[in-house]
């Protein structure tokens, strides 16, 4: 599954660093406009996607969170291909809302992941599928800029969804049903009693979320997928305005969303392992601090390898507050609600992820720098939510008793 997740973020994130530049050829006109723009387009897909995603998470939890991430690739696949094929920024709008309405993958493949992995082990296996999501960004990037520069923007989509559609064939092949691992809800004495099907796991849900702490993390989960969506309509056009060659601006974009991810993957790789031994929400904290401390050097920044660098250790110490936030969030979960769980989460997150571009595209319409300004004030706001969290794990109450 990890496999899967790479292969699929591969081809997802061909459209990342080149989108800004894809818009302008469609028809966006000065830098501002072409920024604004990309936000909405990066935004789109999220912003529908998180309120589609609790449906899709209840759909899993009643038919399987394999068939969920099946159907959630092959929509992707498809709207990449039409992308590369669009003659117009509105076409262009409609297909990355197609995702957002029909998507879910990140939802669905946590909830996979977490429901064949031991309780224990939870933490390493998030971190893990973070650590797998940002090698296929890391490669997926670097790919699509060479073939932006070297080929075309078009071709760039069709060589992702190329890759997302060889994903599909790995998961569909190599990846066993998951149902068979699902326990079956508990009808007496639970959060669901009188209740079958997706009611019951809805039901789990809303006492996990009535816990101390809970609404925190959730907070936390929206405040840093702002932060972490925000650079997506800013990076090419920043990369452009710090002096980068005409020509080579969607490549070097590329290598630094593919360093940044690099370093993302090693510090959710870390904390993940850490998280099992050391407390997740003093680990946490200390990402957020991190974060809150390192996102104003990137509005000082004078070069391209500048940016790189302060995009990498940005990367480096902060890359795996989401890991650890999804941690503290799933301990408190009934095992048999899992997917619904993550659907509802990962809308928590989705709409950070659409805030973000929407937000910070209008902002860097007026000054890009003041984009990062703004985060490191989101950082600080994330970190007061962790402080004040006091999340108690669903397993220790059930030993110890209400």
């Amino acid at each position: 599954m990890a496999a899967v997740v790479f292969i699929a973020f591969f081809g997802f994130n061909f459209v990342m660093p080149i989108l800004p530049l894809y818009v302008r050829q469609l028809g966006a006109g000065d830098v501002g406009q072409a920024a604004l723009l990309s936000g909405v387009m990066l935004g789109i897909a999220p912003l529908l996607a998180a309120f589609f995603s609790p449906l899709w998470g209840v759909v899993a939890d009643r038919h399987g969170r394999k068939r969920m991430v099946q159907r959630s690739m092959l929509v992707m696949g498809a709207a990449t291909v039409l992308m590369g094929l669009a003659t117009n920024n509105w076409q262009l709008f409609l297909l990355r809302a197609s995702i957002g309405v029909f998507g879910g993958f990140t939802s669905m493949a946590m909830a996979y992941l977490v429901t064949v992995t031991p309780p224990n082990r939870a933490s390493a296996a998030l971190g893990l599928l973070q650590a797998a999501q940002m090698g296929g960004v890391i490669v997926g990037p670097l790919c699509a800029g060479y073939i932006a520069d070297n080929l075309s923007l078009r071709a760039a989509f069709f060589g992702g969804a190329i890759v997302v559609f060889c994903g599909f064939l790995v998961l569909t092949f190599l990846t066993p049903d998951d149902r068979r691992f699902t326990p079956v809800p508990a009808s007496a004495g639970s959060a669901g009693e009188g209740k079958k099907g997706p009611l019951a796991g809805l039901s789990q849900l809303g006492a996990a979320a009535r816990l101390p702490g809970f609404v925190a993390i959730m907070a936390v989960l929206f405040l840093v997928q702002v932060v972490d969506r925000s650079f997506g309509p800013i990076l090419p056009l920043y990369v452009e305005s710090l002096g980068t060659p005409p020509d080579r601006v969607a490549s070097f974009a590329g290598l630094v969303v593919s360093l940044a991810a690099v370093a993302t993957a090693v510090s959710a790789t870390v904390v993940g392992r850490l998280a099992i031994q050391l407390p997740v929400r003093g680990l946490l904290i200390a990402t957020l601090v991190a974060g809150t401390a390192l996102c104003l050097p990137l509005a000082f920044v004078r070069s391209p390898l500048q940016l790189v660098a302060a995009r990498t250790v940005l990367g480096l110490l902060a890359g795996g507050s989401l890991t650890l936030a999804y941690s503290l969030a799933n301990a408190a979960v009934p095992a048999a609600s899992k997917g619904a769980a993550f659907g509802v989460l990962s809308s928590v997150g989705l709409l950070g992820s659409a805030l973000g571009p929407l937000a910070m595209g209008a902002l860097s319409a007026l000054d890009l720098r003041a984009v990062f300004y703004v985060n490191a004030l989101l950082y600080g706001m994330a970190l007061a939510w962790a402080v004040t969290a006091r999340v108690r794990p669903l397993r220790a109450q059930a030993t110890n008793g209400p």
